[in-house]
């Protein structure tokens, strides 16, 4: 088996690669922050069209507050493309100013967790909200709670109404 020669046009340049790996991570990190947005758009979407449907007096407080977890999580998730946004404009204008990018980049960071934490504490809210509705009204407590029929007899039956020719007669 014979092997290349070393050339040096055939070697990776350190920089080259450098940069593939971080438009990679910008990739991989646009996709995420797409997806909070989208998860937590479409959810409080979703919940405004149910509470729009819904009488008033059916409308669970706790679903209104749910709604505005899900809408600060894509806040959060477009603050954070934002914050990266200014992170990468920092980086190109300034790239002697280390502390503030780094600064950006836990504010963005932190920015991506409050919006993963604010989905799922929404979505917990809707959980505990629909598990209190289905359990306040349990199956079986309407018909316990309800007085015995005595009979299928309508309340106006004739025979309730008048009294029979022969009881009359009797008295």
């Amino acid at each position: 088996m014979t092997t290349m020669p070393t050339n040096s046009s055939y070697e990776a340049d350190p920089r080259f690669e450098r940069m593939f790996v971080e438009r990679e991570q910008n990739r991989l990190a646009a996709r995420a922050l797409i997806v909070l947005v989208v998860l937590n758009g479409t959810a409080s979407l979703v919940l405004l069209a149910i509470l729009g449907r819904a009488p008033d007096s059916s409308v669970e407080p706790k679903l209104a507050a749910a709604m505005l977890f899900f809408a600060g999580g894509a806040i959060a998730a477009l603050f954070s493309a934002f914050v990266a946004y200014i992170n990468r404009a920092v980086r190109l204008e300034a790239p002697e100013r280390r502390t503030l990018q780094s600064i950006l980049r836990l504010l963005a960071i932190l920015a991506v967790i409050g919006s993963g934490a604010s989905f799922l504490t929404g979505m917990n809210m809707v959980g505990d909200a629909a598990s209190e509705k289905s359990s306040s009204h349990p199956k079986g407590a309407k018909e316990k709670s309800a007085p015995p029929k005595q009979d299928n007899a309508p309340a106006n039956a004739p025979s309730n109404r008048v009294p029979l020719e022969n009881e009359a007669f009797a008295e």
